[in-house]
């Protein structure tokens, strides 16, 4: 598995299968959406290195949302490894996500989020972002609820 997915892995069986259904198997990582990811033209893939290692990624660009409003962008993914988790990489991941967003004219950015995601949310929130009342589920995911937040752009 390439690093991206390992990493991805990590963070998400730290992260996500608490929050899962007793029984539901964490999906794997989905190597054909991140090297789309990485060769689509609104997308930026941006990575924090520590120690020759992959320490995390964040993936930003145009909003997938099915209705995108015109200049909202989207922060599409944020993965640190557990290891890195409130260490500052994560605040550096989605500072230089937000900065990108900026760059390419966007005034504002969406993420979402596991609205039980305490850990995530703070964080979210610590970066000015607020939820903006819209929720949607995945089966994928086991219908977990989740939440969308929002934020102005420099």
């Amino acid at each position: 598995m390439e690093p991206l997915g390992r990493l991805w892995l990590e963070a998400a069986r730290a992260g996500f299968s608490p929050l899962l259904p007793a029984g539901h198997p964490l999906p794997g990582p989905d190597p054909e959406r991140m090297r789309g990811g990485l060769v689509e033209p609104g997308v930026s893939l941006l990575v924090a290195v520590e120690d020759d290692r992959l320490a995390g990624f964040v993936g930003c660009g145009s909003n997938r949302d099915p209705d995108p409003e015109p200049g909202v962008g989207e922060v599409r993914s944020l993965f640190v490894g557990p290891a890195g988790w409130r260490r500052g990489t994560g605040s550096a991941l989605i500072r230089a996500a937000l900065a990108d967003l900026a760059g390419r004219g966007y005034r504002q950015a969406t993420l979402w989020s596991f609205e039980a995601n305490g850990r995530a949310n703070a964080f979210y929130e610590a970066h000015g972002f607020e939820r903006d009342g819209a929720t949607r589920t995945e089966e994928v995911w086991a219908h977990v609820e989740e939440v969308r937040y929002r934020r102005d752009l420099p």
